[in-house]
């Protein structure tokens, strides 16, 4: 396995610097590899720890999109455009190694038929189809214009997809992989064992990318002004939400306690049973990190053993945001804050509350401070995406298509186990039933990295309203142009003629 891995290796960095810039020119040839099933796991495995290490890496739009209070603002999420143009962070290639590597599976698996059953064939067929659309769906929404690759051998240069095409491909290779998983309780290894992690690909969690693939999909036709029926979108958002819910694509069940919900999220060895796709925690690894909560830098005291009540934080929320943003019996509050009420009245409205909905860590002894310890990972698989996101997603679209009951029914009911108030009384229902969604997914979802894009799916009063620096002064046409989208990194521009900067950004170059 080792052996096979080191050339699958080989293949991608050899090629590192001519891709996309865009495809890979493997020079490392296959054939006489894939010839067994643990050839197949293998390729799996390496595609499954780029998903882990690359999906999340480099983040813009997710911190752009946080509630918070802090004297500390990147210009990156500022959106300012000498920082932005400029910054590694808009680099795509490390989410086109999850494209490169499903491709690799998808070109040779077929070359194991002697050996390995046709059922299993489909079966990392599926993963690879579950891993392409994954890739193209962070790309879509961070680039939304961008290089669609043919597989994994070409080097041909290719020049970008026009936004829809883009999000179809995730449709497409989604739709697949949705028709070939299992559920997840009947994802198996090679040997029989179960599959436990969800970050697999299963039938839940391809679901729930078609699911959030349409919403996107409908509301880039809205918000861009594209040509296409949003209603159709969001109708196939709603059917796809509602095979969740209805469990038609797994056993996923609303936790229905925040406390409880917060456990689970701080303990990387149970399963919770509201999470549908996650970001899995390889505590077995020579160097862990758990770079993907994407809330780290906003948790300190009690969570991390190296901060005290006094410790400075450049990144926060206040009390103050925490009261104007859930009611006043809320649930949620003492769960995702420890010690709410204490600390409220202790230190006051202006001061940082303490994060506590990640509570779980890993540590090792400080170098630097003998006798010390420091943090070095959460004890958390990030629920990427989990059941009450579709209750809201499925409100969201329901309620764009005019269906403001079923989109009522589903808000209250996220909100009834909180102890939130039910639609039309808690605060801020004055402003419609829209409204009342997307700020219940601030509540409910606060600081698991959706707000951006659940504000861009709302439209252009949404991001002037509720974006900050210059994503709060963009106009219809900037939008149009592409401002919502990073900027294309200005590497990918060395082997690839036909690559074009995005219109917005390249007014600024």
């Amino acid at each position: 396995m080792k052996k096979i891995l080191y050339i699958l290796m080989l293949g991608l960095f050899t090629s590192c610097d001519s891709w996309l810039d865009v495809q890979p020119e493997t020079i490392v040839s296959f054939d006489n590899f894939f010839q067994t099933e643990q050839d197949l796991e293998s390729t799996l495995y390496q595609l499954q720890d780029y998903m882990n290490s690359q999906l999340l890496d480099l983040t813009r739009q997710e911190p752009a999109g946080f509630i918070e209070d802090g004297d500390y603002r990147s210009q990156l999420y500022l959106w300012n455009p000498s920082e932005m143009l400029e910054s590694v962070a808009t680099d795509w290639r490390g989410i086109y190694y999850v494209v490169y590597m499903s491709n690799v599976l998808l070109d040779n698996v077929h070359k194991a038929s002697k050996e390995v059953t046709p059922e299993r064939l489909d079966y990392y067929r599926a993963q690879a189809y579950f891993g392409k659309a994954m890739a193209y769906f962070f790309i879509s929404r961070r680039w939304g214009e961008a290089p669609i690759t043919l597989n994994s051998t070409s080097s041909e240069v290719l020049g970008k997809k026009p936004y829809l095409e883009v999000i179809d491909t995730v449709i497409a290779n989604a739709t697949r992989a949705y028709k070939m998983l299992p559920v997840q309780a009947d994802l198996v290894d090679r040997t029989g064992k179960t599959i436990t992690s969800k970050q697999f690909g299963s039938k839940g969690s391809a679901c729930a990318l078609l699911a959030h693939a349409y919403a996107w999909k409908g509301s880039l036709i809205d918000v861009m002004g594209l040509e296409g029926s949003s209603r159709d979108c969001y109708t196939e958002a709603v059917k796809y939400a509602t095979c969740l819910i209805d469990g038609d694509a797994g056993d996923y069940s609303l936790v229905r306690n925040p406390e409880t919900l917060c456990e689970l999220f701080s303990d990387n060895t149970k399963n919770n049973p509201e999470a549908i796709w996650e970001f899995t925690l390889d505590t077995q690894s020579d160097f862990i990190i758990s770079a993907f909560i994407l809330a780290g830098d906003f948790i300190g005291f009690p969570v991390k053993p190296e901060y005290t009540v006094d410790s400075y934080m450049s990144r926060g929320i206040t009390y103050a945001t925490v009261e104007t943003l859930y009611d006043p019996d809320d649930a949620r509050k003492s769960a995702y804050f420890s010690d709410y009420e204490f600390y409220k009245e202790e230190l006051g409205l202006s001061h940082f509350v303490f994060l506590n909905k990640w509570r779980g860590v890993l540590t090792e002894a400080d170098p630097y401070d003998p006798g010390s310890v420091r943090t070095i990972a959460f004890t958390s698989n990030l629920a990427y995406w989990r059941l009450s996101d579709f209750y809201l997603l499925r409100a969201e679209c329901n309620v764009k298509l005019g269906n403001t009951e079923p989109a009522q029914a589903d808000l209250n009911e996220i909100r009834g186990f909180n102890n939130a108030k039910l639609y039309p009384h808690s605060s801020g229902d004055e402003k419609g039933l829209q409204y009342a969604i997307f700020h219940e997914r601030e509540r409910e979802l606060l600081l698991e990295g959706h707000r951006f894009y659940d504000v861009v799916r709302n439209g252009v009063e949404y991001v002037n309203a509720y974006l900050p620096g210059n994503l709060a002064k963009l106009t219809v046409n900037e939008i149009k142009d592409g401002a919502l989208f990073l900027s294309i990194y200005k590497s990918a521009f060395n082997y690839n003629d036909l690559l074009i900067q995005n219109k917005y950004w390249a007014q600024f170059e």
